[in-house]
Formats: structure tokens, C-alpha cells, sequence
């Protein structure tokens, strides 16, 4: 393993800082253990890499005045303020994240939900800790439009014995999980009820890469939390790896130009000579392979959308190419964090089109980003009344109604800031458009 250094972006300023700007600085430094800021910089200028290892540990963070209150005497909140409490919460979960992780052996704590995809007893606590005690307090009116979480089950948090969905919580584990509460419950506390957070809608994902966590990969799994606008655009996000030691996160939001993020970097001179697409553990379609094959790149298998979106920002991989089944709790707060630092996400079927069109973040009913005939059917997308099962023939969906709400059924294309150029952009299309020739995408 190469050495890894923590490496943190210095303060740079042209000019002397008023005390109190200043002690609000130093405060920020030392009460929220932000180890550095700076006013905002391109991608490009935000670090230096100084060392010639291959891997380092960077941590850059983007400084942002406290939101003052409004003339009403409201409270004003701030995107940045909701990505450094999303933040804190994801620390606080993370000790039960990881007793968790290390039972994942024992019986009773995890299972195989109906469409084979896997949940375990951190996929229900995580979540609602985070929707029902975090941005959405039981008994009270939600401070958020909205809030879309990935696990649809019943969770008790509360009486003994601790239950998530028909799993019982080991009791070893409950003064973790109502730390974890308290500590969730006081975070409550600084969210701040505005217009601003009243505009939004949630997205998460808590554990993003089940199966990876499910099967001692859990350093590829990440908790994702987004936050869309009244468009359905993201404009802020969280992705935080709670099994990396330390843990290894990104946030962002381009609207208010900020960026933080506690990364395993590669070295420069090492991302010159890594050429790779960024896919699944699991298999892959024809397309995908003749489009590595177009672009010269190597495979870069790993787990989770959040984990790739971080493995992007720290130049693990060239590219995230995804023509199979995400979901919206998967990319929101992915596209937030990478858009913040100049990157880009975008359906796959745009960028093929030469555009770059972002999926509909907003809760609803039906699949707002549905395209007839566009998507084959699978047991993961598609909606109860089909019932489609794995054997089943391959077959387009023609009716917005046979799909899933939240299914991403038109493909991901990602790249981080330093390849989201023009020319690397025209060659990315130019291999995907010979690849097509040789196997469509399977966009299932």
C-alpha cells in the first residue's frame, strides 16, 4: 500500500480580513474540524499535489459566510449549511454502520428483498434516522418538500426490541443505535425551518452498494443525500464512504460554488497513465465492452454510484458509463457533488444526442424522465404490475406505467472536472457512437 499523506489546501488571501470575518474563519477551523478553507477556486487551482507517491489522503473545503437572518426575523438557511449537517449525521451513524458492517455474518441481518436485491438491518436504520429524526421529526411538519429514500419498510428505533422491516436489531448493538439517535435528534436542531429548505426534496440512499456491503466490500459502499430544487435539478449533495478508514466523503453545491471533500487521491503523474471505465463488480453489457475496446480503456470494476462518482474526483477512473439500472437516490446527490466540482452527470441518452440533460429529482408517482420504447424491462425496474421475473423475455417498455417511479431508465454519463472538456467530451462521443454499431446500449 503507498504511503498516503493528509494533505489540506491553504487559506490564501490578497488582502487583510476584518476581525470578525476572520474569527468566524478560525472558528470554523477548530469547532467544526474543517481542516482547511479558502475562497473558491476552478477544479484546477483548488490543490496542489505535492508529493510523488501514487495515493494521498486531500481534504479541500470551500468557505462560505453564515447565512444571516431575513428582514421577517426568519432564519436563513444555506445549501452548504445542509451539506455540513448531512455531513455530521453521516459521522455520527458511522460507529453503528460499522458494527453492522462487521456482523454481516451473522444470522438475521440482512436479507433478499423481492427483486433479489439486497437489504440489510443499516440499510432501514440509516434511513430513518435520516428521514424520520434528522430532516423530518415524527409528529411534526416536515421542513422539506419532499424527502425519497430508497427503503420503503417499518423501522422501530425506539422499544425494545429494535426492528427494521422483519429483522430484529442484536441487542449488543442498541446503545450504538440510540447514540446514534441522540446524537441525530441534537443535529435536528440546526436545521432551520426557511423557504429555501421548504423548496427541496430529498434523495437517499443509505446504503448505496448493499451488495457490496453484504459481501465484505463495504469500502465501495457510500450514504448518499441530495437535494433538488423546485425544478428537480440537484443542487446539493452528500456522498460519504463510512467503511474507509477514515471515512471518505465529497459535498458540494455549484449553485452557491462550493466544494469540500476528504479524498484517497491519486497522484498526478499516476491519473496521466490510468485510462479506465468505471463499471459494476457485476457483469456488463456488449456495449460497454466495445466501447472500451473504441477508447483503449481498461475496466475499473467496483461497487455503488457514489462510490464511483468519488472514485471519479480522485482519479481512479477516466469515465462512469452506466447503460443499466440505477435510481434517482443513487445519482442526486452524486450529480450535486461532481457538477459542484466541474464535472458533469447526465442521461446517457443525451450525451449520445450531443446534449447534456439531467434527470427529474421531484417525488411522484410515475417515472417523470420516461421515454416509450427507449428501455427494456427488467425486475428492477419495472413497476408491481408487471412482475416481471428473471427469466422472463427481454422487452421494451411502451407505457410509463410498467416502470418504476424513480428508475434511471436512460443511462449515466459522468466525468469529474478535469475531463468534462470539449475535445475529451467529442471523443467520448465519437467511441460511443462506433460502439453502438457493434452492440446498442442495453438501457435496462
Amino acid at each position: 500500500m503507498c504511503e498516503q499523506h493528509l494533505i489540506s489546501a491553504s487559506l490564501e488571501c490578497p488582502m487583510k480580513l476584518p476581525n470578525r470575518i476572520l474569527a468566524s474563519i478560525l472558528f470554523s477551523l477548530f469547532a467544526c474540524n474543517i481542516p482547511s478553507c479558502h475562497g473558491f477556486e476552478s477544479a484546477a487551482s483548488r490543490t496542489k499535489l505535492v508529493s510523488p507517491t501514487s495515493q494521498q489522503r486531500i481534504s479541500t473545503h470551500n468557505h462560505l459566510a453564515t447565512p444571516a437572518s431575513g428582514s421577517s426575523g426568519e432564519r436563513m438557511g444555506s445549501l452548504k449549511s445542509l451539506c455540513d449537517v448531512s455531513k455530521r449525521a453521516c459521522d455520527a451513524v458511522t460507529p453503528m454502520v460499522v458494527a453492522f458492517y462487521n456482523s454481516m455474518h451473522s444470522a438475521g441481518t440482512s436479507k433478499l428483498k423481492d427483486d433479489k436485491s439486497a437489504f440489510t438491518i443499516a440499510d432501514g436504520a440509516v434511513q430513518h434516522l435520516l428521514t424520520d429524526h434528522l430532516f423530518g421529526r415524527p409528529g411534526s411538519v416536515s421542513k422539506f418538500r419532499g424527502i425519497v429514500g430508497e427503503e420503503d419498510c417499518a423501522v422501530n428505533l425506539s422499544e425494545r426490541p429494535f426492528t427494521v422491516d422483519d429483522l430484529t436489531i442484536p441487542e449488543e448493538f442498541v446503545p450504538i443505535v440510540e447514540k446514534a439517535r441522540r446524537d441525530i435528534s441534537l443535529l435536528a436542531e440546526e436545521i432551520v425551518d426557511c423557504d429555501l429548505y421548504r423548496s427541496l426534496t430529498i434523495f437517499i440512499d443509505p446504503i448505496d452498494g448493499t451488495r457490496e456491503f453484504s459481501t465484505g466490500k463495504g469500502e465501495e459502499c457510500s450514504i448518499c443525500i441530495g437535494f433538488a430544487d423546485t425544478q428537480g435539478a440537484p443542487v446539493a449533495g452528500l456522498v460519504y464512504r463510512p467503511i474507509t478508514d477514515p471515512p471518505t466523503w465529497a459535498a458540494g453545491s455549484k449553485p452557491e460554488e462550493y466544494f469540500a471533500a476528504e479524498l484517497d487521491m491519486v497522484a498526478e503523474s499516476a491519473q496521466n497513465n490510468k485510462r479506465g471505465l468505471l463499471t459494476s463488480n457485476g457483469s456488463i453489457s456488449p456495449f460497454l465492452g466495445a466501447f472500451m475496446n473504441e477508447m483503449g480503456y481498461d475496466q475499473i470494476r467496483s461497487g455503488g454510484a457514489g462510490n464511483k462518482m468519488l472514485m471519479l474526483l480522485e482519479g481512479k477512473g477516466s469515465a462512469y458509463i452506466q447503460d443499466r439500472g440505477v435510481s434517482r437516490w443513487d445519482t442526486c446527490a452524486a450529480q450535486a457533488c461532481i457538477e459542484a466540482q466541474g464535472g458533469i452527470l447526465c442521461k446517457f441518452t443525451s450525451f449520445l444526442e450531443e446534449k447534456e440533460d439531467s434527470y427529474s429529482y421531484l417525488e411522484s408517482e410515475t417515472n417523470l424522465d420516461f421515454e416509450a420504447g427507449k428501455s427494456n424491462l427488467t425486475m428492477y425496474n419495472c413497476g408491481p404490475s408487471v412482475g416481471m421475473n428473471k427469466s422472463d423475455p427481454v422487452r421494451l417498455a411502451t407505457e410509463v406505467t410498467e416502470v418504476t417511479p424513480y428508475s434511471n431508465l436512460c443511462g449515466i454519463f459522468a466525468v469529474a472536472g478535469k475531463s468534462n472538456t470539449t475535445a475529451n467530451k467529442k471523443t467520448i462521443l465519437a467511441a460511443a457512437k462506433a460502439a453502438t454499431k457493434v452492440s446498442p446500449p442495453a438501457f435496462d
